[in-house]
């Protein structure tokens, strides 16, 4: 029995399904001999039934009498491929694989066409013909030419569709898995998951999990490039539960584990992502070169060295790419290339010593790869590598011609956008070096605006062309254009003399212009219409902050992180005066990570973290000063270089990301006067108060809200959780807010209160669609899965809310939510709402362009202003320092944005009362509230 014969036996044997019975007899046993099949199905029938084995026995008697059901079938289709001229087909087949291995794709697809249009319809030479279609496709999708791949696949999608039902979905599963692919090189993620599910879809139908896991991984990473990392990261743990409970083996394992690794890194996890890679690298330590789980180990080290580079140690971050490149040394060429084009694609993450030595390491291997279209893209690394190391070394004019060189050829091999532009960007960064060199001109630094230029409004064309299409893909496509941008402000801001700027202002109003149509499409392309905002212009930001009765008090700051990765990036910050109109911007050395970074350290100093080990509780309220803040406090110089600037100027309207907005810019130390650095330093909420908006055209778009309805009063509502000792504290806020209600609106008959069990989340939303002004009081839930399930939680058929939601079941927990969900679709409209609840203005740092959390969603659904509550509060200083602010508010209601300050300063400097305590005085107590969006009450 021949080792084809045998290997459909041991397939069969497998079939879990008839479906999964015929497809392995049409796709394998064409050509074999069905006797000696036949024969050898009879000595195992006979083994099972001498074993005692009666099941088995009788399933080989199944699968024995498919065979002979179909035989006739397979036979016919071996005698019409022998019937054939064998001459036409194999010698096209032939000629047309012979193209392909030079690289020649065109006339390789052209040959196929032409010939397999004289071959007779529904004939074996003519699936040869589509088969080799197939390949080309592929070889376009590797060479990076996925538009012309995709119309290769559109052509033998109806091929595909009207073959025989036993094996079409195999060759639906190929299709689907392969259109995904190039979907998702062109930054089209939401079609790429559309066709990856599709995918799942057949593979489920022929029960084909080793390609169900493949392709989800495939999911999982189309969801990390468009930046939806949460998504990302379950879809990855999905794959690591089927893995195991298939039992599969140590490789499909390993590879899950290094998905999921990813997805934490891009989720900020960084202590979850490194348990995942390590986890990984220790299934493949026992693998051998010519074993799969090398190059997942490959994939393993790659990981940890961009979890090193996050940290800013590029000597260990060297060490562990250089162990990844080792791993992927193996005896499969195509598992190689992957592996070099893994680590050699890091090198520009590194610093010029480190990245050179690992160049030259990797080059003593670069000649496996022969230089043609299919080697292209793994080629492009070291070249690229070459050319950053060329210019590092102080040759920008030659590296600027060896990049001009790469670039042409991927506009001649028509490839993808992310190719694109990371070539355009090092070309234009190596042109502006080349530019302020000795030896450069003025039209170097001309060129490289230009080309920047170019790209940027191709980015503005494909945003108004695709407004329709799925605004998670918008927000990513705006995100890679980050670097391009930040060059442009750059240039304009520090080369603009000389240059021939295409629009009619100044340099720098110019970039402020640019910054911020990138960060209102970023932050539109997620806004509740699917539709990316028309991006607010300086001069119409100037007319906004005129009109505020208060705008000689105002000042409007707008930072834009932009650079490289880890701490290498850079930061502008755009400060103008709402009275005057004045512009003027500051350069910064903080780093988007950095602050990031900072964020996360603070949110678990402040609520601790049950999943550190050991678990970190939550900080003691009475004992604030037992967690150094000095970490936060090291940002204070570059994120206030902006201060003297403000001068004089009570408020500091402040529009920044979604990681700056987590932090509690208030309490960052102001430098010292006198330049001696003293310990005790005053704090920024001494001289300013502090108000968030996402952006100039956020703020733009909330002036423009409509006003409350007529006779709408106050809504007060609020629930204790069941484990609360003293739920009167949590119920009663009406008391501090009676001030307000009876000197602003008409007493107490305007005011709803909805509390106790009847504080259920229907009726707080009806409460909030009739109010003008409102305030929640609970316990709140942020989601980290999915936060626009976060929210606050109320009563439910006559029980109160627990207070520990993560310990209940989730359709129990979403009962007693009114989420940030509820609050989108229901279009509210109100002045003013105010949250005295747990981590109510907390967001998810590290999504592209996602709104999340409950005060950012509540702006989305109408409301004008919102006080939310940064990390989790405590019950006794929140209700002082809400109480203060309601007190202060009904003297001056026109104001919110000076009644929280006010209050702020209050509890910071002390009232001497009897009340105050110095605990109270920690940023943990003061700080914990923020007022978002506009910052009066009209």
């Amino acid at each position: 029995m021949g080792d084809r014969e045998r290997r459909v036996a041991a397939l069969l044997m497998q079939a879990d399904s008839l479906s999964r019975a015929e497809y392995v007899l049409f796709t394998h046993a064409p050509g074999i001999d069905l006797a000696e099949l036949v024969r050898e199905m009879q000595a195992g029938r006979h083994a099972f039934e001498r074993d005692g084995q009666a099941m088995a026995a009788a399933l080989v008697d199944f699968h024995m009498s498919l065979v002979e059901e179909i035989a006739p079938a397979l036979r016919e289709a071996d005698r019409r491929r022998g019937a054939e001229s064998a001459g036409s087909w194999e010698r096209v087949e032939r000629e047309a694989r012979g193209l392909l291995a030079q690289g020649h794709l065109d006339a390789a697809l052209e040959l196929v066409r032409s010939s397999g249009a004289a071959l007779p319809p529904d004939s074996y030479a003519t699936g040869r013909m589509l088969g080799m279609e197939w390949q080309i496709a592929e070889a376009m999708g590797a060479a990076g030419r996925h538009r012309e791949a995709l119309r290769i696949l559109d052509g033998l999608d109806q091929e595909v569709g009207t073959s025989d039902d036993v094996i079409q979905p195999g060759l639906r599963l190929r299709l689907h898995r392969m259109r995904g692919g190039l979907y998702q090189a062109e930054g089209e993620y939401g079609r790429a998951c559309s066709e990856y599910r599709a995918a799942l879809d057949a593979a489920s139908s022929i029960g084909e999990i080793g390609d169900e896991l493949q392709i989800r991984a495939e999911l999982a990473d189309a969801h990390s490039a468009a930046g939806r990392s949460r998504l990302a990261v379950r879809e990855c743990r999905r794959i690591l539960t089927r893995a195991e409970a298939v039992g599969a083996g140590p490789e499909p394992r390993a590879l899950a584990l290094n998905l999921l690794g990813n997805a934490y890194r891009r989720a900020g996890d960084a202590a979850a992502a490194r348990r995942s890679f390590r986890g990984a690298l220790e299934l493949a330590a026992d693998a051998g070169v010519d074993d799969p789980r090398v190059l997942r180990a490959a994939e393993s080290w790659v990981g940890l060295g961009d979890l090193l580079v996050d940290e800013d140690d590029h000597a260990g971050a060297a060490e562990a790419y250089f162990q990844g490149l080792l791993k992927s040394m193996t005896v499969n060429r195509e598992a190689t290339a992957h592996g070099m084009r893994l680590v050699v694609s890091r090198m520009e993450r590194l610093r010029a010593p480190e990245a050179a030595l690992l160049l030259r390491t990797a080059g003593v291997f670069r000649d496996s790869f022969p230089a043609d279209d299919r080697y292209w893209g793994h080629h492009l690394p070291f070249r690229l590598a070459e050319a950053e190391a060329s210019a590092a070394s102080g040759d920008p004019v030659g590296a600027a011609a060896a990049l001009r060189g790469l670039r042409e050829e991927a506009l001649g091999r028509r490839a993808d956008l992310a190719t694109l532009l990371r070539l355009e960007t090092r070309l234009a960064r190596t042109l502006r070096a080349a530019g302020r060199s000795r030896s450069g001109t003025c039209a170097d630094r001309q060129a490289a605006f230009d080309l920047l230029w170019a790209r940027r409004c191709d980015l503005r064309r494909t945003v108004a062309g695709r407004a329709g299409e799925a605004r998670e893909d918008l927000g990513a496509l705006v995100a890679r254009h980050q670097e391009c941008y930040g060059l442009l402000i750059d240039m304009l801001l520090d080369d603009a003399e000389g240059l021939a700027l295409p629009e009619g202002d100044g340099a720098v109003e110019l970039a402020f212009d640019l910054h911020e149509e990138y960060r209102a499409w970023v932050e539109g392309a997620s806004a509740p219409a699917g539709v990316p905002g028309t991006p607010a212009t300086l001069c119409q930001l100037r007319a906004c902050l005129a009109a505020d009765p208060d705008a000689r008090r105002c000042a409007f700051v707008s930072y834009f992180f932009y650079g490289e990765s880890g701490d290498q990036g850079s930061c502008v910050i755009f400060v103008v005066h709402a009275d005057t109109g004045r512009l003027t911007a500051f350069r910064t050395a903080v780093g988007q990570r950095e602050v990031q970074r900072a964020a996360g350290r603070l949110r678990q100093a402040f609520d601790g973290d049950a999943d550190a080990f050991p678990p970190l509780p939550p900080l003691p309220a009475r004992r604030p000063w037992r967690r150094k803040l000095d970490f936060f406090e090291g940002l204070a110089p570059g994120l206030l270089a902006f201060l003297p600037a403000v001068d004089g100027r009570e408020l500091l309207c402040i529009a920044a990301d979604p990681a700056m907005q987590a932090l509690p810019l208030a309490a960052l130390p102001l430098p010292p006067a006198d330049g001696n650095g003293r310990k005790s330093r005053p704090l920024l909420a001494h001289h300013h108060a502090v108000v968030h908006v996402s952006s100039a055209t956020s703020l733009q778009r909330t002036v423009a809200l409509p006003s409350a309805p007529v006779g709408a009063g106050v809504l007060v509502a609020g629930v204790a959780a069941g484990e609360d000792p003293a739920p009167e504290r949590l119920e009663h806020d009406i008391d501090f807010i009676a001030p307000l209600v009876t000197s602003q609106y008409g007493g107490r008959q305007a005011l709803t209160e909805i509390s106790r069990l009847s504080a259920t989340p229907d009726a707080v939303l009806a409460g909030l669609c009739a109010a003008r002004v409102a305030h929640l009081t609970g316990h709140g839930w942020f989601d980290r899965a999915e936060p626009l399930d976060s929210g606050l939680l109320l009563a439910h058929d006559g029980q109160r809310p627990s207070k520990y939601p993560s310990e209940v079941e989730i359709r129990t927990r979403l009962r007693h939510l009114l989420t940030a969900r509820h609050a989108l679709d229901a279009g509210l409209r109100l002045d003013l709402i105010t949250l005295r609840a747990c981590s109510t203005a907390r967001r998810d740092l590290h999504s592209t362009g996602d709104l999340q959390g409950l005060a950012h969603l509540l702006q989305s659904s109408g409301v004008r202003s919102v006080v939310g509550t940064l990390w989790d509060v405590d019950d006794t200083s929140s209700r002082r320092l809400f109480a203060d602010f309601y007190r202060r508010l009904s003297a001056t209601p026109e104001t919110p944005w000076r009644a929280l300050w006010e209050a702020q300063r209050a509890m910071l400097e002390g009232d001497g009362t009897q009340r105050d305590a110095p605990w109270q005085r920690h940023p943990y107590h003061w700080a914990a509230l923020a007022l978002f969006g506009d910052w009066r009450i009209r």
